[in-house]
């Protein structure tokens, strides 16, 4: 059984290292849409994308695992308690870590957001200030009309 859990906090470092390139990616995007870089921009939500992929394929071992561990359903800020006592304090560790690095990506990733946000805002306010009658279509005046998910 500890060779399970052993598995799993691979799999948890593991994860976080991916958190870990997301977060540079959203940190370049973010200096990237500051400087209007879109075709930097488009690469940032590429590699982002893919590693997105990757997640979501990873998604079924961490099943299996739980499942194996009989920690389906236990929120990851519970598996230190559920874990045999001689590897509690890795457990901790391995979490702690991994809810840290998910932390970072996500203040990262609203930052992108924010900003790119922004520049889409003003790129409509331009677009309104050029176009002749001042209106640009059916979203003139409506608002963020793009919805970025990071």
């Amino acid at each position: 059984m500890e060779e399970l859990y052993e598995a799993f906090f691979t799999y948890l470092e593991k994860v976080g290292e991916y958190l870990d390139r997301l977060s540079v990616l959203a940190k370049t995007k973010n200096i990237a849409a500051q400087r209007g870089d879109v075709l930097s921009v488009n690469e940032c939500m590429r590699e982002e994308q893919e590693i997105g992929l990757t997640l979501r394929r990873m998604e079924q071992q961490r099943e299996r695992m739980l499942t194996a561990l009989n920690l389906r359903g236990v929120p990851l800020s519970g598996v230190p308690e559920r874990c045999p006592p001689e590897l509690r304090q890795a457990a901790r560790e391995a979490v702690e870590a991994l809810l840290t690095k998910r932390d970072i990506y996500r203040s990262a990733a609203d930052a992108a957001r924010a900003t790119l946000e922004c520049s889409l805002h003003n790129v409509e306010k331009l677009i309104e200030a050029k176009a002749p009658t001042g209106r640009t279509g059916p979203r003139a005046r409506g608002g963020l009309f793009t919805d970025y998910r990071t």
